[in-house]
């Protein structure tokens, strides 16, 4: 029989055996201190690993592609000149400089014998910020996939495809153009749609397109009755081209919808011609937030471009 003396308190067990229970065996049993917590939480060397994992994450998410898209939109909306900015914002400053820095880079080999090669070496090689040349500080560049059908695939490309069949379903139409007199006639109308522009940002109250018609490369998006949406014109020189013109006629869901199908034709005529890079003649510090949201939606990304002469 088994049990607990009270006169020697909890801490003892008795061993009584047959009818003696006034002769226990007494057998002690150690208290055992509760488990201790240590406030501190883990081990020192533990917390430098994980603060500076942290903060390595952070460094890198704060250099990265779309932090230094977003920066130039901060840019834009706040107005005024980018060097101002950095100087006001010093922190942000440095980070978009790294994240520059850090940008894929790309070489474009151009011909200064050809019209779009000349097109394509004046505009990345003209002063950008800081009176760098222009494609070093980096533009946005649209990769051209040699199957144009690769394009449309994967969900990136989720939204192009909702927006390519809401065109579609609206009888939408992506052709070339090349008939010289429908040249013209799209380019005077494209002149009045941009100088009569609802919104500031997208008018030119003078706008000179002339250089136009010294490129081959035009496509035009046509509504169900024929009636012109858009109209994008492109030089190519090689692997390269540059996105020189791509502007809707007008204001409506059907406007808006073309883009999406316009830019799947586009890329399919890049990728027909060999280009395998389409560039932004507009450095992304001075490109309205309503095209880079646009843009970042078809898949063009920043990068650091050098060009030369072929």
């Amino acid at each position: 029989m088994t049990h607990v003396d009270e006169r020697r308190g909890a801490g003892a067990v008795s061993l009584c055996a047959g009818s003696r229970p006034d002769a226990p065996l007494t057998v002690p049993i150690p208290d055992v201190p509760p488990a201790r917590v240590d406030a501190a939480g883990p081990p020192l060397p533990q917390r430098l690993r994980e603060t500076a994992r942290s903060w390595r994450a952070r460094l890198a998410a704060a250099t990265a592609e779309p932090a230094l898209s977003d920066f130039h939109a901060t840019v834009v909306t706040a107005g005024g000149r980018p060097r101002d900015h950095l100087w006001r914002h010093p922190v942000a400053g440095a980070a978009a400089v790294a994240a520059v820095v850090r940008l894929p880079r790309l070489s474009a080999s151009l011909s200064a014998d050809t019209v779009g090669g000349r097109a394509l070496l004046h505009t990345l090689t003209r002063p950008g910020p800081f009176r760098t040349p222009f494609g070093w500080t980096g533009v946005a560049v649209l990769d051209v996939p040699a199957d144009a059908a690769e394009y449309s695939l994967g969900a990136a490309r989720q939204t192009v495809r909702r927006k390519v069949r809401a065109a579609q379903k609206r009888g939408v139409t992506v052709r070339p153009v090349d008939d010289p007199a429908e040249r013209a006639a799209l380019l005077a109308r494209a002149n009045e749609a941009e100088a009569a522009h609802a919104d500031d940002r997208y008018r030119s109250e003078r706008p000179d397109n002339s250089d136009l018609l010294d490129h081959d490369l035009w496509l035009g998006a046509f509504a169900a009755d024929g009636a012109p949406l858009l109209l994008s014109v492109t030089p190519t020189d090689g692997e390269w081209g540059q996105l020189r013109y791509f502007r809707t006629l007008g204001s409506s869901p059907a406007h808006s919808d073309c883009r999406y199908l316009a830019t799947q034709a586009l890329v399919q005529a890049l990728s027909a011609r060999g280009v395998r890079h389409l560039v932004e003649g507009t450095h992304p510090a001075e490109l309205p937030n309503g095209l880079r949201h646009f843009q970042r939606m078809v898949g063009f990304r920043l990068a650091r471009v050098a060009a030369r002469r072929a």
